[in-house]
């Protein structure tokens, strides 16, 4: 469902407004966007007349015996009823510029974030990384009753290097000039509408797939180039070393792969070493078979064996992300660098000995 009405809200009540004008002008969205407001602990004392004489007037709010508050009219003569409303109707609720914060980052699954602590015009987000290391940061601004932003307020945004997206709420917070200046400075404005949708679980989702709404910006970053590598066929958080990933092999031609958040079984096609005419497993794979029935370590052997060690490091690398090599070399050994559990393989396995793959030239 689009979060249209929100940001319209937003924009027309100033971030700030009686319980009842944000339900008025929410409509049925007010049952999830609600989520993203909070009490401030104040009353409204007066309330904006629908039915006000050209020069305005408002609603004069008076508190009840019995708790709740009285809706005067405010126009002389009075057009309008008075008005009987409960405690609620009248508290002042405010955008939680946390909480809408929180909502973005889960949408758009952003790394090394910052917790919300001051009401900054511009609040970095975090970074949306397409592999380890290699991502853009992502600003959020949010502007005073609705105001324009001015060049000051964009600070955050022209001192990060490189590409970066700012999510905005509506078109009218960033002027042509600043517009200009932005796009100058490789950053990417976003209209949160156009990229967010209400979520009944996590408030707000990605709109699209966040590849295709940070397309371009994506097109910029290192290795995006129509010759670079395809990105990593999972995601791992930024920082992940092979450590922390295990590979335990199920049987002859699947091992399930697992690290921090993600697990997956992979089979051999799935890592480029599958014959891509028969399908069947190629000699690389085979190698690191034998490499986890050895528990991750095996000799280096001679140019044959080695060019399979290198294939299947290039192949693991590309998988995952992770630059570093995942096989390393002690006194003449192979060692792995992530766990390697070869106990679900068949005996028959082991015909593809330490000796056999090793000394084959």
């Amino acid at each position: 469902m689009r979060t249209s009405r929100f940001w319209q809200a937003l924009e027309a009540l100033g971030g700030s407004a009686p319980q009842r004008d944000w339900v008025r002008e929410l409509g049925e969205d007010w049952a999830i966007a609600g989520a993203l407001l909070h009490r401030t602990g104040d009353f409204a004392e007066e309330l904006v007349c629908p039915r006000s004489s050209e020069n305005g007037c408002f609603r004069h709010l008076v508190l009840l015996p019995d708790g709740k508050f009285r809706a005067d009219c405010g126009d002389v003569p009075r057009r309008c009823d008075t008005l009987r409303l409960e405690r609620d109707d009248v508290r002042i609720l405010a955008l939680h510029r946390g909480k809408l914060a929180s909502a973005l980052i889960r949408a758009f699954g952003l790394q090394d974030t910052t917790p919300v602590v001051a009401p900054t015009p511009m609040l970095a987000l975090g970074r949306y990384d397409m592999r380890s290391g290699v991502g853009f940061a992502v600003f959020l601004g949010l502007t005073e009753q609705g105001a324009p932003f001015i060049f000051a307020d964009l600070a955050p945004v022209f001192r990060t290097p490189g590409p970066k997206a700012v999510l905005v709420p509506h078109a009218s917070a960033i002027d042509c000039d600043l517009s200009s200046r932005l796009a100058e400075a490789e950053a990417r404005v976003f209209l949160l509408d156009d990229v967010v949708v209400w979520d009944q679980k996590t408030t707000l989702a990605a709109r699209f797939d966040p590849r295709t709404i940070f397309r371009d910006l994506i097109a910029k970053l290192p290795g995006s180039g129509d010759d670079a590598p395809a990105p990593p066929a999972i995601a791992l958080p930024p920082g992940t070393t092979w450590s922390s990933i295990r590979i335990a092999f199920e049987n002859d031609e699947l091992f399930n792969f697992s690290g921090p958040g993600v697990q997956r079984a992979v089979a051999p096609a799935d890592v480029g070493m599958a014959d891509k005419r028969t399908g069947k497993a190629r000699l690389p794979w085979e190698w690191l078979r034998s490499f986890a029935l050895h528990g991750g370590r095996i000799p280096v052997g001679k140019s044959s064996a080695q060019k399979h060690k290198q294939f299947v490091s290039e192949q693991l690398s590309a998988f995952t992300g992770i630059v570093e090599d995942p096989i390393g070399d002690d006194s003449g050994q192979y060692v792995a660098r992530f766990t390697i559990d070869g106990s679900g393989l068949r005996q028959g396995v082991a015909g593809l000995s330490r000796r056999n793959l090793a000394d084959d030239d």
